[in-house]
């Protein structure tokens, strides 16, 4: 599936400048040039440009921010300013100031970020000024704790001035970016995640379909980039590069919805090794030592020298699971017999040494997350080895575990996709929760929890209540119970792992006009997990009566009304 276009573009023009209005310093009246190929608009008018025009200017923002690590939520926000701006028209400009193209930069701000004569109306230099500029404008909101919106404050007033710009960035302006947020909010998402839920970063993978192929890379958090694949052109394989550049098949995703979210697991941790691998003469290793050459593993030299991969770990101080790297020096014990080399073929237990990959607080309990707002696209942290899972508009797919079937020259395990055990469900949603969370919270606890029980398929769609407070009936729907009413005197340290703890203000359910939407969390063994982790309840609740202090924000207690939990 792709963007529906449509929403983003604009469909009518705006209205021409009269000659009287027309300023002599503008650039309303500079011939437009449409040769060479050159993406240009019909005319100066603020929305004045071919569809395919339009497209291709969104496309090109698209890029630059998906390059930059913008998240859907901050792509909206940039696509919202271009399109009050300039209406997605590249030759657009203003007739009473020197404001022009995509940004509407006058003079000065344009020639700030690198605009001037030569390449005023260039595309790609005022996508990349106008990335820049919002990238600034996000700074500055930040540091004077102004919402997100706040962006096209200070893109339409400066960092200083008062020309409505605020009024604009919280109306118009926000309504724009929640409409483009929504639609960014497609494709399908693959992770890569090691039994600890640590991600597999900077891997390069393959996905095939219907004859296409991308090659995409793993980002720090082992997530790629949001995919585009229509279910109706058949399943995805994945395939995972080697040490030889070749690309391994490990499996295949069949694509059931529009929209899809998956987490390999990979059996085994990554090593990582020095880049340049010295091999040295077999016979040049000192007298009771080994090193380690690519593809051996700690049992199978340990077969050679006589002695258990137990003991040969406990000589070494070696842990599990009981990790190589080529060139590492092994001691080994005094009484081992006459050292014969092991073959360089991996074996299933303990892990095979491999070469390296290709390049490829929340501030206290007292939170911010009681505001409702629509989130950021999903990270993975710590997490428990478990199943993965699928997530979209119904979740009706077997969801991905991968099972090692491991070569000596693999960059990473090579890995099929297996269907899972449905009592693993709520480890499997713990698993993807943990993988795609935020370092902090970003106040969108309903969506991340949302797409955590979807993916592990403890819910069978993805539901569009909007309040965490209010989503109670929802899980109850689902088979969820609430233990509260199940079972009277449960509280959030004794609610089972897997449970869903729901808060909601108590006082008052408005502050400054907007609602205030509680909180939602799932409880693991480590701690609890929304869009962000703690180990500790967000809401430190008292264990009668369920209700937290004062939050001071928005000066009203919170009270646990729900812990729910589904029975597998």
């Amino acid at each position: 599936m792709a963007i529906d276009y449509n929403v983003f573009y604009t469909q009518k023009k705006g209205a021409a400048y009269k000659d009287e209005q027309i300023e002599s310093y503008s650039h309303y009246n500079d011939p437009i040039e449409h040769g060479n190929g050159r993406l240009a608009g019909n005319s100066r008018i603020w929305g004045d440009a071919s569809k395919e025009t339009q497209k291709q200017v969104i496309d090109k923002i698209i890029a630059a921010a998906r390059q930059a690590g913008f998240n859907d939520r901050r792509l909206a926000l940039l696509l919202a300013t271009a399109k009050i701006e300039s209406g997605f028209n590249p030759d657009a400009a203003a007739g009473t100031t020197s404001a022009s193209s995509l940004g509407q930069f006058v003079k000065r701000t344009a020639t700030y970020y690198g605009l001037d004569d030569s390449n005023r109306f260039d595309v790609d230099a005022n996508v990349k000024a106008l990335l820049a500029h919002f990238q600034d404008n996000e700074k500055l909101a930040a540091k004077k704790g102004k919402p997100d919106v706040w962006v096209y404050k200070y893109h339409h007033d400066g960092p200083s001035g008062d020309y409505g710009g605020g009024a604009l960035a919280t109306g118009k302006f926000a309504k724009i970016a929640d409409v483009y947020e929504k639609a960014l909010d497609v494709g399908h998402a693959l992770t890569v995640v090691d039994p600890s839920g640590s991600p597999i970063a900077d891997a390069f993978i393959k996905l095939v379909q219907g004859g296409k192929s991308a090659v995409l890379k793993t980002d720090e958090k082992g997530a790629l980039p949001k995919i585009v694949a229509n279910p109706e052109k058949g399943a995805l394989t994945v395939y995972i590069q080697k040490i030889t550049d070749e690309f391994k098949e490990i499996g295949q995703i069949s694509l059931k919805e529009i929209g899809s979210a998956w987490t390999i697991i990979a059996p085994k941790q990554r090593v990582k090794v020095k880049t340049h691998l010295h091999q040295s003469d077999e016979s040049a290793d000192a007298p009771n030592t080994h090193k380690v050459k690519k593809g051996e593993t700690l049992s199978g030299i340990a077969r050679a020298n006589g002695i258990t991969y137990q003991e040969l770990a406990k000589f070494n101080g070696i842990e599990k699971p009981y990790l190589l790297h080529p060139g590492q020096t092994l001691k080994m014990p005094g009484e081992a017999a006459p050292k014969a080399h092991a073959q360089a073929t991996p074996t299933p237990s303990p892990t095979t040494a491999t070469a390296p990959a290709p390049a490829a607080s929340h501030g206290s309990a007292a939170n911010d997350h009681a505001t409702g707002a629509k989130p950021a696209s999903p990270a993975p942290s710590q997490a428990p080895a478990a199943p993965a899972a699928k997530t979209g508009a119904t979740a009706t797919a077997a969801a991905p575990v991968v099972a090692e079937k491991r070569s000596a020259e693999s960059k990473h395990p090579e890995a099929q996709v297996k269907k899972i055990d449905p009592a693993d469900k709520i480890q499997a949603t713990i698993t993807y929760a943990l993988a795609h969370k935020e370092p902090h919270s970003i106040h969108r606890c309903l969506r991340y929890v949302k797409h955590a029980l979807v993916a592990g398929g403890l819910l069978s769609k993805y539901p569009g209540v909007e309040h965490a407070k209010d989503f109670g009936p929802v899980l109850q729907k689902e088979g969820f119970k609430n233990l509260l009413e199940t079972a009277p005197g449960t509280n959030l340290s004794t609610a089972p792992v897997g449970s869903v703890i729901i808060y909601k203000p108590v006082e008052k359910q408005t502050h400054d006009g907007k609602v205030i939407s509680g909180h939602i969390e799932i409880k693991y063994d480590k701690g609890y997990v929304s869009d962000f982790s703690t180990p500790i309840p967000t809401y430190q609740t008292d264990k009668v009566s369920l209700l937290s202090p004062i939050n001071k924000k928005y000066e009203v207690k919170f009270q646990a009304i729900g812990i729910w939990y589904k029975d597998q």
